[in-house]
């Protein structure tokens, strides 16, 4: 699809928070205000160590945005996590969210942050793409069933199993090892699998909990992701 014209900026203020809670709705369905990120989180993620970045499409209208927080695990350095990142529906695929990631580097880097990290279901086959082949992240981490029940029409009937992703702002993408590869294939399409088949789903997200958790143990990375195949190696 074409790309959209988009303004991408720093969050002004309330307004801006209220339409970015309507879009979370729109977006994820969320039918239990508990998921979504109200506007005072916004708020205090945006003006105290993180950033809430809004994109503008045609007639100003906020067509997607990005909040992240500033993180920090036991001693270690500082790093943002990118809680929430979403497009309109009709604005999807068309360059927005990257647009977004990108702008969400040039913040993180201007304010001294090297790392970006985040979660994403593996076996979402878009998001896999996006997050491994066109930004470059990687991922060592399984968690299962990260936020429980959600009420989002995206997540039903499957666990919220979650791959960490890690974005290393300054680092070199990720080289092939050759013959230390291992290829893990998930399905082409979850969401109508999960709408026509849950225990086929089911399935699959138990076989790819297990080999990710297997191979994570053994010292493997997920470095891409390629004609809907994880590339592990060695890290």
């Amino acid at each position: 699809m074409k790309e959209v014209d988009v303004q991408i900026r720093r969050a002004r203020g309330v307004e801006d928070y209220q339409k970015i809670v309507e879009l979370e709705k729109q977006v994820w369905g969320y039918a239990d205000p508990a998921d979504l990120a109200a506007v005072p989180i916004l708020m205090i993620a945006n003006r105290f160590g993180g950033a809430v970045l809004v994109a503008e499409g045609p007639a100003q209208r906020l067509i997607g945005f990005a909040m992240a927080n500033l993180g920090r695990r036991s001693q270690e350095k500082l790093f943002w996590w990118s809680h929430m990142t979403a497009v309109a529906q009709e604005y999807q695929n068309r360059g927005v969210g990257l647009r977004l990631k990108l702008r969400q580097r040039e913040e993180a880097l201007a304010e001294g942050i090297d790392e970006i990290h985040w979660t994403f279901d593996p076996l979402q086959a878009l998001n896999a793409h996006f997050n491994l082949h066109k930004l470059g992240v990687i991922v060592r981490e399984y968690e299962e069933n990260v936020y429980g029940h959600s009420t989002s029409r995206l997540h039903q009937g499957l666990p919220t199993d979650r791959f960490v992703a890690e974005w290393r702002l300054k680092a070199d993408r990720a080289k092939s090892t050759g013959s230390d590869q291992v290829l893990l294939e998930i399905p082409a399409n979850i969401n109508e699998l999960r709408r026509t088949d849950i225990l086929s789903a089911k399935t699959w997200q138990d076989r790819i909990r297990e080999a990710c958790q297997s191979y994570f143990a053994a010292g493997y990375v997920v470095t891409d992701f390629v004609e809907g195949h994880y590339i592990l190696e060695k890290e």
